[in-house]
């Protein structure tokens, strides 16, 4: 209650005494949904703006529509020829233009009396290729739906086959997959980990490198997803970046919980084409650290940004991303207790990513282009631990540093045939230089003449700098009818360090029987590498704990992770802001690396708690399935209100080298979700919007601990034999997010406040050894936890 009286008491502040109608413009470009090439003369119209408003595109495809009121829209893009889209729900704001990208499909010439009805799908995907299992997701929808906090992974947990794991880390578990399992791409190529404090060959972290306000509709992928997605099992997010504003300068600026904000964008020069967009933020927590020095708080900071140059027959694009991050915590070391002098151990962990790109799209003709790309990539992961007498340093006992360097470039041919027929065809070939280096054992000898003595050990290091990776394929897509499609496609990985390869056949199939139904159906094979690290690993081959040079790297001739992606889907538009979708799914896994010996062990569990084994001697005997089926109702925001409500119901098995059927870390069984959002008008120029998430599911999986001998040895014991059998209490969480939108005739004022957890529950992560209080105790999960911010848009 309080929050809202905040929020209602900066409306009033916000408003001016006397009253003018501020306005937009609405601009975009539309273009040929598969060949990408513009259409002159289609027809924009806005529907809601009094008399119709609507203007035609000129021969770039382009669109300008001025001084429309500030509010929500629904716009009817048409072509002769083509078949029309309606979008909903656009939101025109003061401070910042609007901008629309829109691709029309061509219709194909059928029998007099079938009707053919606007395309209405919010979340149809951007990628044409892509035929099940596949939506989109927008900037708004990052930021409206509760616990997302702009970060696109947080708010993929609200769709249907989405299980968290974990709230500290925006891990997201895809049908029973590991984490590790999903594909990070950015303007259509692969990219490192986009988030903070990562760990190495993490998929995820606590905080979002990539700024959700560069970003345009992208597309999320849970299965048989389209061949030029290649080395992953899970899912994709597939994150398309927007073009700045090629007309006039714009600039935001944010102050909240997460950081410190500052935006621009615009053209280079006036009555040019090119423009930049580039954005900066730097953590708020961070500041107070430095300010206050308040231990173990987060420092990140992080650049995103994209330059565009349009040619003559195309364009030239250079985009990117870095981050930084690092944390430091201070605790007592309980195994050496000296009167006078007080012992600690001081731990900082960090990452550190970049991503730069150059991009250049060439028409060959209105229906071929070729895009070609070049990125430079880093990432690195460090952990640094230090002893301390007294809060003075006395020796360095942990030095972990992991890095990880890629040069990638790549080249797709586009095509439109015909109105049937499209085809894709490309390949990237991209090389990975890694250096790791693990400097963290020692020895320490008791009860010398001068008392203990820690002695470190060599440290271990693991590098090559000719990781070479090959990826090709080719699509093609064949319209039966403007109802009946057909997607297929191969994709071809080779790994040259040990010459692992795999051709993956990919198809899907969708029906649409009716204006309003439709039946897909899709399978996809799919192969994994494995992070770098494992191939690497050394296992010694001697018992001198100083030697280094004897040694055999086991891992080295692994193979892919391979699966077959099985989906059935049926989609049904109830009206056009309501929607049904089911989806039953099967994914049978195989060759997953396992140990040599019997035991649990198996690499479909990567991801599962606070640290992932460094195993060696592995072999892909393992094998694995996910199955079950998923239940969506969408309402998309209409009438000022909307909601998603989800259901999931999984079953993970797998299989280590023992040959023992278990569950897998990831089988949480169910999964339930409810979105609802209203939006309340505060006279024409601004709003008030309610969000309101509920959450539950199973509870996390684990290994039980051998209680007896933990308490022995002091140390976590587990017992291995009982993997996965136990299970921790039910998890159930309530998020809420407040929001206000204020338009000023210039100037756009946004306010927010995201409670996390409302009701404080304590859902339990894992079980641990405290060598402190000597006990085996439980680690929860995030408790209560607000977010709050204040942005201007100019």
């Amino acid at each position: 209650m309080r929050s809202l009286l905040i929020i209602a008491g900066l409306s009033l502040l916000l408003s001016p005494c006397g009253y003018s109608q501020p306005t937009q413009t609405i601009r975009g470009k539309v273009v040929d949904d598969d060949s990408q090439a513009p259409l002159l003369g289609a027809n924009v119209m806005i529907l809601e703006a009094g008399p119709i408003t609507g203007v035609i595109t000129d021969e770039s495809g382009s669109f300008i529509i001025e001084d429309v009121p500030v509010g929500r829209y629904t716009m009817l893009v048409s072509y002769v020829g083509y078949k029309s889209f309606i979008m909903r729900d656009i939101l025109v704001g003061t401070g910042k233009e609007v901008f629309l990208d829109v691709g029309l499909k061509e219709l194909l010439v059928e029998m007099e009396g079938v009707s053919v009805v606007a395309n209405i799908n919010k979340d149809q995907t951007i990628n044409p290729m892509a035929g099940i299992s596949a939506r989109s997701f927008t900037v708004e929808e990052t930021e409206k739906y509760p616990g997302s906090w702009g970060d696109p992974a947080r708010m993929a947990s609200n769709y249907a086959g989405v299980f968290p794991n974990g709230d500290i880390y925006n891990y997201i578990v895809i049908r029973g997959n590991s984490p590790h399992g999903l594909i990070w791409q950015m303007e259509g190529v692969p990219i490192p980990n986009p988030n903070h404090f990562t760990i190495p060959g993490a998929t995820g972290g606590p905080i979002s490198i990539v700024n959700n306000k560069l970003l345009t509709q992208s597309d999320f992928l849970t299965s048989a997803f389209p061949a030029e997605y290649s080395n992953g099992v899970s899912g994709v997010f597939d994150l398309r970046l927007r073009n700045g504003n090629n007309r006039k300068r714009e600039y935001v600026a944010e102050i909240g919980l997460m950081g410190l904000e500052i935006g621009a964008e615009g053209p280079f020069i006036k009555e040019g084409n090119a423009s930049y967009v580039i954005n900066f933020r730097a953590s708020f927590l961070g500041l107070v650290d430095e300010l206050l020095w308040v231990e173990a708080l987060p420092h990140y900071q992080d650049l995103n940004f994209k330059l565009n140059f349009p040619t003559k027959k195309g364009k030239i694009s250079v985009f990117g991303f870095g981050g930084a991050s690092h944390i430091t915590g201070v605790q007592d070391d309980s195994a050496a207790v000296v009167p006078g002098y007080i012992r600690q151990v001081s731990e900082t962990t960090g990452s550190k990513t970049g991503v730069l790109g150059i991009k250049h799209v060439h028409f060959l003709s209105n229906r071929t282009r070729i895009v070609s790309d070049m990125v430079l990539s880093t990432s690195r992961t460090f952990i640094e631990g230090d002893s301390l007498v007294n809060d003075a340093m006395t020796r360095r006992i942990v030095t972990n540093n992991y890095r990880e360097d890629r040069l990638l470039v790549s080249s797709r041919l586009r095509t439109k045939l015909n109105a049937k027929n499209s085809m894709n065809i490309g390949f990237a070939l991209e090389n990975n230089i890694v250096d790791y280096m693990l400097d963290n054992e020692y020895i320490i000898y008791r009860g010398t003449a001068h008392g203990d003595s820690l002695v470190m050990l060599p440290a271990r290091i693991y590098k090559d700098d000719k990781l070479f990776v090959l990826r090709g394929f080719l699509e093609w897509k064949h319209r039966f009818t403007n109802s009946l499609t057909l997607y297929t496609g191969l994709n071809y990985l080779r790994f040259f360090m040990n010459h692992s390869y795999a051709l993956e056949p990919r198809a899907s199939f969708q029906w649409r029987f009716t204006n309003r139904q439709s039946l897909s159906i899709g399978y996809g094979m799919h192969n994994q590498l494995h992070p770098f690290f494992y191939y690497l690993i050394k296992t010694f081959t001697t018992d001198d704990p100083w030697d280094r040079e004897n040694y055999i790297e086991t891992n080295r001739d692994l193979g892919f992770t391979k699966s077959h992606h099985f989906a059935l889907g049926y989609d049904f538009s109830i009206n056009p802001d309501l929607r049904f979708k089911a989806e039953v799914f099967n994914q049978m896994l195989y060759n997953v690396p396992v140990e040599r010996r019997p035991s649990y062990f198996s690499l479909i569990n990567m991801g599962a708690g606070s640290e992932d084994p460094i195993a060696d001697s592995l072999i892909n005997e393992g094998t694995g399935r996910n199955y079950g089926i998923e239940f969506t109702l969408e309402k998309f925001l209409s009438k000022r209100y909307y909601f998603l409500l989800t259901t999931s119901l999984l079953n993970s098995k797998y299989k280590g080298s023992d040959g023992i059927l278990r569950n897998t870390a990831f089988n949480n069984d169910f999964n339930l979700n409810a979105l609802f959002g209203y939006e309340l008008p505060v006279r024409e120029n601004s709003a008030i919007d309610f969000n309101i998430r509920t959450v539950a599911g199973g509870g996390r999986r684990i290994i039980p601990h051998d209680e007896e001998k933990t308490l022995q040895e002091s140390d976590n014991v587990y017992v291995y034999d009982q993997a996965y059998e136990s299970r921790m209490a039910p998890y159930f969480r309530v998020d809420t997010r407040v929001g206000y939108k204020y338009n000023g005739l210039r100037m756009r004022h946004e306010i927010a406040i995201d409670l996390t957890n409302i009701t404080n529950r304590q859902n339990e992560w894992e079980r641990r050894y405290n060598s402190s209080s000597k006990e085996i105790e439980m680690i929860y999960q995030q408790g209560f936890f607000f977010f709050m911010y204040y942005r201007i848009n100019f």
